[in-house]
């Protein structure tokens, strides 16, 4: 991973030039994406489901869906036991039961996001305060535990994993070369990557239940889950930087940093930003993993398969991109030149 050497004290104000103007678009890309995506969450379309007798439902549904802002969408439930069905299965955010008598009853599940649920309670508690009523008891379907009560230590572990995969792949790549040069050598690279994501996920995990006290009671499963996402995020890099030499790791850092960590979900739930990274997350191995944790440690591992599939997607392309341009025979002075290229092109 060198750029090529410059011989004229022109070559090297070039590259230098090169690396200060990479430089600046990806602290332009920190701070578009981040301030762009977090700067003013607001509940977009937070799926709840509604349960209330047939002659009311449709009038209250309307008025809940035509909330300024559309805050809410609003789904039937048939009844309290199917309504926590799809707060358990990670369809809906939480239920609203009116009662003709007393306080009307609004379920919650803060361990899906605890900034999404007391979104959802405020906007609930302008709504009874609109008809007149009291505020709704809140009921808490999924509680964090005392020892995480924001609820943030899965997406700061995911936020570490993401940091390893790809900084393994990159210091690996220094060992060698971003381009293996040949498919055995390009085979045994991602290999590498595989034991070292099963070795630094189980000491990840054996680090946040035994040594930080948290996270735990899933020890086995969230060591899958680790070994997962930091695989994920080092094989892709590995088959960026197969294509772009050194600029991969830029484009990783793009991928997993500046777009990743912002519509991941942590902080605020996706359905809290901006349209572009609620698209976005869910797509992106941060998203998938933090998902992934908050329903293993939190949902009995319910709605696990898209998660799954979206890292098991990144790593799967990121390895047979490696593989597969792991045999081209590229002469020295043109892969330098190619990185270099490659690195101003992103």
């Amino acid at each position: 991973m060198r750029f090529p050497k410059q011989t004229t004290g022109l070559g090297v104000a070039i590259t230098g030039l090169v690396v200060l103007v990479a430089a600046a678009v990806l602290q332009l890309a920190f701070v578009g994406s981040y301030v762009g995506a977090l700067h003013n969450p607001m509940p977009h379309s937070v799926p709840v489901d509604l349960i209330a007798p047939y002659t009311i439902a449709p009038r209250l549904t309307a008025q809940l869906d035509g909330l300024p802002g559309k805050p809410l969408k609003i789904d039937a439930a048939t009844s309290a036991a199917a309504a926590r069905d799809d707060v358990g299965s990670r369809r809906v955010y939480g239920f609203f039961e009116p009662h003709s008598k007393g306080r009307d009853t609004l379920a919650v599940a803060t361990a899906a996001n605890r900034a999404t649920a007391l979104a959802v309670e405020t906007v609930f508690d302008g709504v009874e305060t609109s008809r007149h009523r009291p505020a709704p008891r809140v009921v808490d379907l999924a509680p964090l535990p005392a020892n995480d009560p924001a609820g943030l230590s899965g997406f700061y572990a995911v936020v570490s994993w993401m940091i390893g995969g790809y900084l393994g792949a990159t210091l690996l790549g220094l060992v060698g070369e971003t381009r293996a040069r040949s498919r055995v050598r390009a085979f045994a690279r991602v290999v590498a990557l595989a034991v070292y994501a099963i070795a630094s996920g189980v000491l990840s995990v054996l680090l946040l239940d035994k040594g930080i006290g948290v996270l735990g009671g899933h020890f086995e499963d969230l060591c899958a889950v680790a070994a997962l996402s930091i695989f994920a995020a080092a094989a892709a890099t590995a088959g960026l930087q197969a294509v772009l030499g050194i600029a991969g790791t830029g484009v990783a850092i793009l991928v997993f940093v500046v777009l990743g960590n912002p519509s991941s979900g942590g902080p605020y739930a996706r359905d809290m930003l901006p349209q572009f990274w609620r698209v976005v997350g869910e797509y992106l191995p941060p998203g998938a993993a933090v998902d992934l944790v908050r329903n293993v440690l939190y949902f009995g591992s319910r709605d696990i398969q898209t998660p799954i599939i979206v890292l098991a997607a990144w790593a799967g392309a990121g390895a047979l991109i490696a593989l597969a341009l792991g045999g081209r025979r590229v002469a020295k002075p043109a892969a330098e030149a190619e990185a270099a290229a490659g690195f101003a092109a992103a």
